[in-house]
């Protein structure tokens, strides 16, 4: 394979993974580690430098999404704000929190949790 030749997989490849994540479609690790796996050895063989990959790869990326790599990593991670998430439902342990209320001596449930519980043992 000649470097031309290459060159125009490797962006082939690339502008097949990124329309596919454009359009919502998550790209099999498999397929993303061979392509991954391509470029290096295209590197090692030395028909493409590792910064000349990257420049292929931002400008296509660039020309699919409208905005650099950076600017897209950035605008997901403002979607999904951790500080948003409130996780403290999973504070109690998994058996407090999935099994059944249980009742006082007056007949009515309890609080869920330990609160009501007694050990009969």
């Amino acid at each position: 394979m000649d470097k031309q030749a290459f060159i125009e997989q490797v962006e082939q490849r690339l502008l097949q993974l990124f329309r596919a994540s454009k359009h919502g479609v998550k790209t099999p690790a498999a397929e993303r580690h061979r392509l991954q796996g391509f470029m290096q050895a295209g590197v090692f063989l030395q028909l493409i430098s590792r910064d000349e990959l990257a420049q292929r790869m931002e400008r296509l990326h660039q020309d699919v999404f409208a905005m650099s790599i950076a600017e897209r990593r950035q605008r997901w991670a403002e979607q999904w704000p951790q500080e948003l998430l409130d996780y403290s439902h999973y504070d109690a342990p998994a058996f407090e929190r999935y099994s059944p209320a249980p009742r006082r001596s007056d007949g009515d449930l309890a609080d869920r949790g330990t609160q009501g519980v007694t050990d009969e043992r």
